[in-house]
């Protein structure tokens, strides 16, 4: 990658969330959510530098051990009122390498490999066709839109297991220009290529039974690891 395709990481983190509290940095399997995302990405050689975005102090202070670089973000920017689209911009314009990936810390069993896998396919897609890479998981489901089936016939009836061409956005990595995310007030562009991450894998933390299952999710692979 040339000096003008360097990647920033931008992992930005609440102090606190209304559905489950202290979400990122509450105990995660003796870690919490931040420091093992922290720790996934740090070694990694795909990412010019890492940003951490917090409007809370002691979330900035957790990340001190790390080779990270610290923004203590205006709590304006940290509020639920203030929609996601101000957050993409205003978080955008603080990096400097032409692209960003975002990456939450709230996928746990989202790892380095992973990421490393989805910069390789974002520098090695057409850019002439797709503007960014979104991290998407298949919809195994029977989905129905305006009252008509979305993913499927009714005849012949497919298998689960056979639906494709339906995604669902996990958001465990997006991968934009840093210009397109301030332009387009998002994390994805109007041509994304699809990244595929198998749902267990990319399980998002969003609700406390999420919480629940993610992290016994997390302390079973990592009982395997180390069997």
């Amino acid at each position: 990658m040339t000096t003008n395709n360097k990647i920033t990481a931008l992992i930005a983190v609440k102090g606190n969330s209304e559905r489950v509290e202290k979400k990122n940095v509450r105990p995660f399997a003796d870690s919490s959510l931040l420091q093992i995302k922290l720790e996934q990405i740090q070694s990694l050689n795909v990412f010019d530098e890492i940003i951490v975005s917090s409007e809370s102090d002691d979330v900035l202070a957790m990340c001190e051990p790390f080779d990270v670089i610290t923004h203590k973000r205006d709590s304006f920017y940290s509020t639920s009122h203030v929609p996601m689209s101000s957050v993409y911009e205003h978080l955008a314009e603080l990096v400097k390498t032409k692209y960003i990936a975002w990456i939450p810390v709230t996928n746990p069993l989202v790892g380095g490999e992973i990421y490393e896998d989805a910069v390789k396919s974002f520098t090695s897609m057409n850019h002439d066709v797709y503007d960014s890479l979104v991290s998407v998981n298949n919809v195994r489901e029977y989905l129905y839109h305006n009252g008509k089936p979305l993913n499927f016939s009714l005849d012949p009836w497919p298998r689960s297991q056979d639906l494709s061409g339906t995604y669902s956005i996990n958001f465990a990595i997006n991968i934009i220009s840093k210009k397109d995310m301030i332009n387009n007030r998002a994390t994805i562009g109007n041509n994304p290529y699809f990244f595929v991450i198998e749902k267990d894998i990319a399980i998002d933390i969003d609700y406390m039974e999420d919480f629940i299952l993610a992290e016994t999710l997390y302390k079973s692979r990592r009982s395997k690891n180390d069997s």
